[in-house]
């Protein structure tokens, strides 16, 4: 739902309740095959993350951390880094707004040079 295009949909991570707390969680993205990634664009809903990364990797295993943010305050981030190269693209989040409902990230949007998609 983070990636369809509408902002009136939305991925949220699981609710964090007794044990089912963990202390980070994330959203990945394949692009398919390995891209050029300069930037991407996050569109937060009611809940938010406040520290997260974004990250890249050729094979989902092994992650290069491109852009960290330890003061989201929600709304729109339009996040541009040095150009890196990676089939998948992570948002993982160790901080939120809530601590009970965690993130909701109503668009994650990925680009490569010049801002097009890659």
């Amino acid at each position: 739902m983070a990636v369809d295009g509408d902002l009136a949909t939305y991925w949220q991570v699981n609710k964090a309740t007794g044990n089912n707390n963990p202390t980070a969680e994330f959203i990945t993205v394949d692009l398919g095959s390995v891209r050029s990634v300069e930037g991407v664009i996050l569109e937060w809903g009611a809940n938010f993350a406040t520290v997260y990364d974004i990250m890249v990797s050729d094979d989902n295993t092994s992650w290069t951390t491109v852009y960290s943010n330890t003061a989201g305050d929600g709304g729109q981030d339009n996040i541009s880094f040095a150009a890196a190269n990676g089939r998948y693209v992570r948002m993982n989040s160790t901080g939120w707004s809530s601590a009970a409902w965690r993130a909701w990230l109503n668009e994650f949007e990925i680009y490569g040079a010049g801002g097009l998609p890659p």
